[in-house]
C-alpha cells in the first residue's frame, strides 16, 4: 500500500515537514491498530444484537421487552479488511489536511483505478502524488503521476481499458481499439510524460536515482511499441512481474528519499482541502 503524500493541488500535512509528518503517521498507524485489537480481543469491536420480543396482540398492555444477544466476533479476515481500510482513510487524512471520513463518498479520485491500483499494489516503501499541480514560472502545470521509491522516481501514465489495444504512434492520440466495439482516440500520454520529465529534472537537477517514465495498460496491451529505452510500455502480459521487480526494489524508505519528497511538494499548488471539495 503506497503512500499518497499529495492530491492533485490539495495542501497535505507533508507539505509541513516530510519526516515528522511520516513518522507521526507511522505513530498513528501502529497505536490505531493496537487499540483494535485490544477491542478484537474484548469482542467489543460489534454491537450486541438486540431481539424486541413479540407479545401476543391481546396483551397489549404488556411492557416491551428485549434480550441483548452477545456479539459475535469478527473473523481474522473482516479484521484485516477493518484494519486496511482504517489504514486507507488514515493515510488519506495526511495527503489531504482536513479531510473527514464523511467526505469519502464525494472524492472521485477514490474510483479511478490509477489510484486504486498505487496505493493497493506499491509496497509502503513508496511515496506517491496523484496529477500533481505544480507551479512553475508563474503559472500551474498539471503533471503526470509521481512514485517515488528509494532508488527509482516513476512518472506514471495510466490506460484503462479490459483486453484493449492501443495503438502507439508520435501523433497527439493514439487509436484505441476496445475488445467490443468501435475504435477511438485517445491523448498520447507521451505528451504528458515527457513535460513532467522536463520539470521534475529541472526541481531534482542532482537526483542521483534512476527517472523512469512509463505508460501502464494493465489490463491491455500495446502495439506497435518503439524502440526507446527511455520509456516503459508496460501492458497485461507484463504488468504482474513488473510490479513484483518494483516492490523488490524498495525494501526500505532512504533518507534522501524523504528529502525528494520534500523538494517536490515545495513546487506544488496548495488549495485549502474544503476549497478542492466545492469546486
Amino acid at each position: 500500500m503506497a503512500i499518497p503524500v499529495k492530491v492533485f493541488d490539495v495542501t497535505s500535512k507533508y507539505e509541513r515537514n516530510v519526516l515528522d509528518q511520516y513518522n507521526r503517521y507511522l505513530e498513528y498507524v501502529e497505536s490505531d491498530a493496537a487499540r483494535i485489537l485490544r477491542l478484537h480481543e474484548n469482542n467489543q469491536l460489534t454491537p450486541p444484537e438486540i431481539i424486541d420480543v413479540k407479545r401476543p396482540w391481546w396483551k397489549f398492555w404488556a411492557r416491551k421487552e428485549w434480550i441483548e444477544l452477545e456479539p459475535q466476533p469478527l473473523s481474522e479476515t473482516q479484521l484485516q479488511k477493518m484494519l486496511t481500510e482504517r489504514r486507507h482513510i488514515q493515510k488519506l487524512q495526511f495527503a489531504c489536511d482536513g479531510l473527514m471520513e464523511r467526505d469519502l463518498p464525494h472524492l472521485a479520485f477514490l474510483r479511478d483505478s490509477a489510484y486504486q491500483k498505487m496505493r493497493k499494489e506499491w509496497n509502503e516503501r513508496h511515496f506517491f502524488l496523484f496529477r500533481p499541480v505544480i507551479e512553475w514560472n508563474g503559472a500551474t502545470v498539471e503533471l503526470s503521476h509521481l512514485i517515488i521509491g528509494p532508488s527509482h522516481l516513476y512518472l506514471l501514465e495510466w490506460l484503462e481499458g479490459d483486453r484493449s489495444i492501443y495503438h502507439v504512434s508520435k501523433e497527439k492520440t493514439w487509436v484505441h481499439q476496445p475488445f467490443k466495439g468501435e475504435n477511438t482516440r485517445v491523448i498520447n500520454p507521451l505528451i504528458s510524460l515527457s513535460r513532467t520529465e522536463e520539470l521534475v529534472r529541472q526541481i531534482l537537477p542532482s537526483y542521483a536515482g534512476v527517472i523512469q517514465k512509463v505508460v501502464l495498460a494493465p489490463d491491455g496491451y500495446f502495439d506497435q511499441i518503439p524502440d526507446i529505452r527511455s520509456t516503459q510500455f508496460v501492458g497485461r502480459s507484463e504488468y504482474a512481474q513488473w510490479i513484483k521487480q518494483v516492490n523488490g526494489r524498495a525494501p526500505i524508505v532512504k533518507a534522501q528519499q524523504i528529502r525528494d519528497v520534500a523538494t517536490l511538494l515545495e513546487q506544488t499548488a496548495k488549495m485549502p482541502f474544503r476549497q478542492f471539495l466545492e469546486q
